[in-house]
């Protein structure tokens, strides 16, 4: 089979496609054929240094065809999805509907199931105001789109070519460098990038928040004003997406995207000889929304 394979740490360029053997299913796994496999922002990391054991196939999400049943799926936690073919453990295959899209259900992993954790880890509910952070990555906008579905008031924030965007979702877009962060009085704030907005992440709370981070895109050294933490009586929470049970999320996800409640945001599809560029684009910042990777 054909798969896209690290052999050492780097910028894009030391991503390529060869020839490997196809995967056999061990003990509990079911092989799955990728029809399209999503592209994470820790796919990025793995790549530019994180990863310690070569050769390796990157990826978590896609979406495809069992072969031994014939039935369209979703992955997640897949691992290796940068493949035509994959073995996975069963418990991380979910059977979608005709309605639902590979791309779409490929897109549904990881930034979603986050996006469900940050809810469920700051207590969302009707009426609250929510700052999303990086608004226009896969992840922003899947917390945007789950924020606003439990009727909560967002505010995103993304560089000034993707506001109109973001106000296209639903979210009151705004600048990274806006005054009007520090009075929003907010309830959560999700903020992936780190030492760039952390400041500004928790002026934007208000008393009793939750600032919720799930990485650093930028510095993972941050500067904290403790008196800003004490004042308002804040909480800062590290979460991933483990925080909210994989099967019950999954299912949930798929259901609400092929009844037309979630609609992922597709950047750009591209085949697996373009993966490099997939990265690249993705570190440039000149995507809105997913990435897919089409074996």
């Amino acid at each position: 089979m054909r798969a896209v394979v690290l052999r050492e740490t780097g910028g894009p360029e030391v991503l390529h496609v060869e020839k490997v053997p196809d995967p056999t299913p061990g003990e509990g796994e079911v092989l799955v054929r990728v029809t399209a496999a999503g592209v994470n922002h820790y796919d990025l990391s793995q790549r530019a240094g994180g990863a310690t054991s070569f050769p390796q196939i990157l990826g978590a999400d896609g979406a495809g065809v069992r072969v031994d049943t014939g039935e369209r799926v979703a992955l997640t936690n897949a691992g290796s999805t940068y493949a035509e073919l994959v073995a996975v453990p069963e418990a991380r295959v979910f059977r979608i509907p005709d309605e639902l899209g590979d791309a779409a259900a490929a897109a549904l992993g990881v930034p979603y199931r986050v996006a469900r954790a940050f809810a469920h880890v700051t207590g969302l509910e009707r009426g609250d105001t929510v700052l999303v952070q990086a608004g226009g990555s896969s992840t922003g906008m899947a917390c945007i789109e789950v924020a606003l579905a439990l009727g909560a008031d967002v505010f995103a924030t993304a560089a000034d070519d993707k506001l109109d965007r973001l106000r296209d979702l639903g979210a009151e877009p705004l600048s990274y460098a806006d005054p009007r962060i520090e009075s929003l009085g907010a309830k959560a704030v999700f903020d992936p990038v780190g030492a760039d907005t952390f400041p500004a992440s928790l002026k934007a709370l208000g008393s009793g928040g939750t600032l919720a981070v799930p990485g650093a895109l930028s510095s993972a050294e941050a500067t904290v004003d403790i008196w800003t933490l004490v004042g308002k009586g804040l909480r800062v929470l590290g979460f991933g997406a483990s925080s909210v049970p994989l099967d019950e999320t999954m299912r949930s996800l798929i259901d609400l995207a092929a009844r037309g409640e979630l609609r992922p945001v597709i950047d750009r599809e591209l085949p697996l000889e373009q993966a490099a560029e997939a990265h690249r684009a993705i570190e440039a910042r000149e995507t809105f929304g997913k990435v897919i990777l089409r074996p």
